[in-house]
């Protein structure tokens, strides 16, 4: 009599022969799984897979077409090899895997974690036997809560995959109910735990009863500890009545029609608290007829707060507050379309402050930047106020005039303003003169765009700084086009 081998390997092959997996159909569960990884974690790919003696093999997939793959070139067998997490920000540029000629064919495949699972016990013995990964085609830096919940899903992995060895033995030695039945308890209680930890419940709609079912954490986005059938046959109560016509036709598609849906609405719970949810539907399907809808809702508040900071911070200056250069051009775009539209007069002034350098050569940068916020507070300012203002960059500033009064009298304009930004700063013995030159342009039909508009307005800018510092001067109608054909080449401001 030989003794079994006890190596990893050997423990792998004997468990995944017991649990008669591989090959096997798609499962609800492990399908439920992959699309929480993939859709919580936004994800392009996310697949379950196993290890066998010579090739990977995806239990369960999404955003991934092989349905194995040669074990030489997984780098998931790696994980499972040496029973370790990897995790890389950019495969492509990672000193080891990025040289896989697997991965280089692959360049969507940036961001990889792979989280591997423990296999059921058999015979005292277990072993990693599989992983569960999530792939995207963007690099990033995973944050410890993201994997903490991959982890946390692996667990759940490896209890369904002790649930189901339990079952096979239950067929063929009819183990005791009681114990598969906690087995099974204890895996819901885990999916209740990850919904909590990821803020997603799940729902099921019956479509023949019309019976409303809420996860527990479902009624707890909604701040409803106990649901009544009053709460769930009111659930478009908490949408703004705006949204309610889209998601009911959402809902009405995906009945008729199983076409999925998936909405990012704003929300206020019970309590009237303001939250932004994303709804997640689709048809359930039995014997190839629809029998219910059942989805996911998840509160991304938290994520929807920060994207809202961060799209504010990526088009506004950091020292005056005021648009940035990338503001100014979705600004001059979407405008421009308007007052081509409704045939009504814009102008764009650019603005150049004099000998700005000289300030913070000899009065220091803070100087300078007191000079620049105090640039922006004048273009903020009556008579300016409600115009776009924005800083392109270092001394430079635009102003996009768009008021009926302001744009009659443009030299007039161009006058009030050269005054306003006339003004000091330094201290006693070091007083320095501050200015500005002024470029303007007219929208015409020779630069109805944003990058047109600008240049002429620079042409301008150019004109004015040859002529006298100090000075407006309005572009030539050679390039801004037939509304000032009558002008003079040059109008100069005093």
């Amino acid at each position: 009599m030989t003794n079994k081998d006890t190596s990893p390997e050997a423990i792998r092959r004997r468990t995944l022969a017991a649990l008669d997996i591989l090959d096997s159909a798609p499962e609800d569960e492990f399908d439920a799984l992959v699309r929480a990884a993939r859709r919580i974690f936004g994800a392009r790919t996310a697949y379950i897979s196993l290890i066998d003696t010579d090739r990977q093999w995806f239990k369960s997939r999404e955003g991934f077409e092989p349905s194995e793959v040669s074990r030489e070139c997984s780098i998931c067998a790696t994980a499972v090899d040496e029973g370790r997490e990897i995790v890389v920000e950019n495969l492509q540029e990672h000193p080891v895997y990025g040289k896989k000629p697997e991965i280089a064919a692959m360049p969507h495949f940036q961001f990889f974690a792979t989280i591997p699972f423990m296999g059921p016990s058999i015979d005292g013995l277990s072993a990693p036997i599989g992983t569960l990964c999530v792939i995207d085609d963007r690099p990033w830096i995973a944050a410890r809560e993201e994997l903490d919940e991959l982890r946390h899903l692996a667990k759940v992995i490896e209890s369904l995959l002790r649930s189901r060895l339990r079952a096979k033995l239950l067929e063929t030695a009819l183990i005791e109910r009681k114990e598969l039945v906690d087995e099974l308890r204890r895996t819901q209680r885990q999916f209740e735990l990850a919904e909590e930890m990821a803020k997603v419940g799940h729902w099921r709609m019956d479509l023949e009863s019309q019976e409303l079912f809420w996860s527990r954490q479902t009624a707890a986005i909604h701040a409803i500890e106990n649901p009544t059938k009053e709460h769930l046959e009111g659930g478009l109560d908490f949408f703004p009545a705006h949204d309610r016509p889209r998601i009911a036709q959402a809902v009405e598609e995906c009945v008729t029609d199983g076409t999925p849906y998936d909405l990012e609405l704003d929300f206020r719970d019970a309590k009237g608290v303001f939250k932004r949810v994303r709804a997640i539907g689709e048809r359930e399907m039995v014997e190839g007829k629809p029998v219910a809808l059942i989805g996911v809702f998840k509160d991304i508040t938290e994520r929807y707060k920060l994207e809202t900071q961060l799209r504010a911070a990526a088009h506004a200056d950091v020292l005056t507050g005021l648009p940035n250069r990338a503001r100014l051009t979705e600004y001059l775009d979407d405008g421009i379309s308007c007052k081509r539209k409704h045939g009504t007069p814009m102008a764009v002034l650019l603005i150049d402050l004099d000998h700005f350098k000289d300030v913070n050569d000899q009065l220091g940068h803070e100087a300078g930047d007191r000079v620049l916020n105090g640039v922006a507070a004048q273009l903020l300012g009556e008579p300016f106020a409600g115009q776009m203002a924005a800083r392109l960059g270092g001394d430079e500033f635009v102003l996009v005039l768009e008021d009926e009064q302001l744009l009659a009298d443009l030299p007039g304009t161009l006058d009030l303003l050269l005054g306003k930004l006339r003004f000091e700063i330094g201290r006693e013995g070091e007083i320095m003169p501050v200015s500005a030159t002024i470029g303007a342009a007219w929208l015409t039909d020779c630069n109805d765009d944003s990058s047109a508009l600008l240049r002429c307005a620079d042409y301008a800018l150019y004109q004015a700084k040859r002529a006298k510092r100090g000075t407006a001067s309005i572009c030539p109608d050679a390039i801004a086009g037939e509304r000032l054909r009558a002008s003079p080449q040059l109008r100069i401001v005093n």
